[in-house]
């Protein structure tokens, strides 16, 4: 009996040893990841007619510039995550509002958050990601909603506008980074035909 005692007591022991042990390994990093180089849909282009439409031009590096992404069109992102132990997941949060499609003031705004997870990182301690697929944006949903005794469905389009577009970040020990306001405009192809080629 007393060996069976002395078994439990340093079972028990080794036990809370070694998960004291992995914790303080996890203590010890500290130092969040780092987001850099940013861009969406770097060199992206659209044709029209024999015109190729060139967007997000990779030779702008002015910092203040803001990359254009085309509703229904692929988001991709472009960039470097850092980290002294290793990686774990990023992602990217945009909020893009929809209007009514006939103006009725009595129609609410709608707010459609895109929350998608990023790929390829994890165990990295530094890497670029290259065109990274994200999402794609529609230009325009449906709704339902209730007038009434009926349900009523809404067909609502996007405003076409700069959007505050959220990158985070975080390593294998929980510890995050993020860039909260990189700045996107968001717009559908024709508003972009009508800008661009009528510069030409």
């Amino acid at each position: 009996m007393r060996n069976f005692c002395l078994f439990i007591v340093s079972l028990i022991l080794l036990t809370g040893l070694y998960f004291s042990s992995c914790a303080k390994v996890e203590d010890d990093e500290t130092e969040p990841p780092v987001i850099s180089d940013v861009r969406i849909n770097k060199n992206d282009t659209l044709m029209y007619g024999n015109l190729v439409v060139k967007i997000n031009d990779s030779l702008n590096d002015n910092p203040n510039r803001m990359d254009t992404v085309i509703a229904t069109k692929w988001m991709y992102i472009y960039a470097r995550f850092t980290d002294n132990e290793g990686l774990s997941t990023f992602k990217v949060e945009i909020n893009p509002e929809y209007r009514d499609k006939r103006g009725r003031e009595n129609v609410k705004d709608s707010i459609m958050p895109v929350i998608k997870l990023g790929q390829m990182i994890f165990n990295q301690k530094d890497i670029t990601v290259y065109r990274n697929r994200l999402v794609q944006i529609p230009d325009t949903i449906t709704r339902t909603r209730k007038d009434g005794d009926k349900l009523v469905m809404d067909t609502l389009v996007l405003t076409q506008k700069i959007y505050d577009m959220k990158v985070a970040v975080i390593d294998k020990a929980g510890n995050g980074d993020s860039i909260m306001d990189y700045k996107v405009v968001l717009m559908n192809r024709k508003a972009l035909y009508d800008v661009r080629v009528g510069q030409e």
